[in-house]
């Protein structure tokens, strides 16, 4: 199993294919398992990495550092150990504040951002009135779902989120139920910790919308037509290196709803900015392995 130390923390990557590298960073309570799709199709012609971050699936559980900020710690030092200089970042929802922050202070290591549902970039507590779609602030959510995994293991969560997904989770697709019950299984298992720890992550989101127009490198938006909490892109209208492109009939998970659609826009997104020779030397060059950091 792939481990890199980093951080403080023990954290899980999976990898696939050589070339220019593409980090994909899921949101909370997800995990690495979002991309499959992703890493099978692009690890032909790129170097793939997703990884679980701190708190998530296969990583660490620590009791400190959810913040925002620490994070990006995270993710540079994952950089540094796998050998990453530049790499495109593919977030999604709640993962989109730690790639904006990680390219406002690090731009020097970021070719493009792919901002899968970034409503998030509010911040905490804004980004609240964009879920009232939702019965319970996210904060409350979590420890509910810690509660039922305490009480009734995790086939029990499971069993919950399924039965009550309408009203606590409507971001989940209605009419994938294969999909949706492989995001259940996703959302149902981590450690009970983590329940709590999503908390810590989510209230350390500061605004970053009006951020975002500091960045100079290329950024695409994606959202689907039917996510309740949708993406506004007219609100970052005169923003010249962005751009926004939707997946019909999709709701929050736009990768795995509808992969060969979402694989198709980022495709050409990668294209379009394909790398310049020079880039290309420097991310060909051999690997000898993570280092320890």
């Amino acid at each position: 199993m792939p481990i890199v130390n980093v951080n403080s923390c023990n954290i899980f990557y999976e990898t696939a294919g050589s070339g220019e590298p593409i980090v994909f960073l899921h949101g909370e309570s997800h995990s690495s398992r979002l991309f499959e799709k992703q890493l099978e199709y692009f690890g032909r012609n790129y170097r793939c990495i997703a990884y679980d971050r701190r708190g998530h699936a296969q990583s660490d559980v620590p009791e400190y550092g959810y913040s925002v900020w620490n994070q990006i710690g995270d993710m540079r030092l994952l950089f540094d150990a796998l050998g990453i200089d530049r790499a495109t970042i593919v977030a999604v929802s709640m993962s989109t504040p730690i790639a904006v922050s990680f390219a406002l202070r690090h731009p020097e290591r970021v070719k493009a951002l792919v901002l899968s549902s970034w409503y998030e970039l509010d911040g905490f507590p804004l980004l609240e009135q964009r879920r009232k779609s939702h019965q319970l602030p996210f904060a409350e959510l979590h420890l509910k779902f810690r509660d039922v995994l305490v009480n009734a293991g995790k086939d029990g969560l499971i069993r919950f989120v399924e039965e009550n997904y309408e009203a606590l989770l409507p971001i989940l697709p209605l009419d994938k139920p294969l999909v949706r019950g492989q995001l259940i299984e996703i959302l149902a298992g981590h450690a009970v910790e983590h329940y709590t720890k999503a908390g810590e992550y989510y209230t350390s989101i500061p605004f970053l919308r009006e951020e975002l127009r500091r960045i100079t490198c290329p950024v695409l938006g994606i959202c689907g037509t039917e996510d309740p909490s949708p993406d506004r892109p007219e609100l970052l209208d005169g923003m010249p290196n962005f751009r926004q492109e939707w997946i019909p009939g999709a709701r929050r998970f736009t990768m795995m709803e509808y992969p060969d659609l979402f694989n198709e826009v980022l495709e050409a997104f990668l294209v379009e900015n394909a790398p310049s020779a020079t880039d290309q030397r420097v991310n060909n060059r051999v690997e000898s392995g993570p280092a320890r950091v």
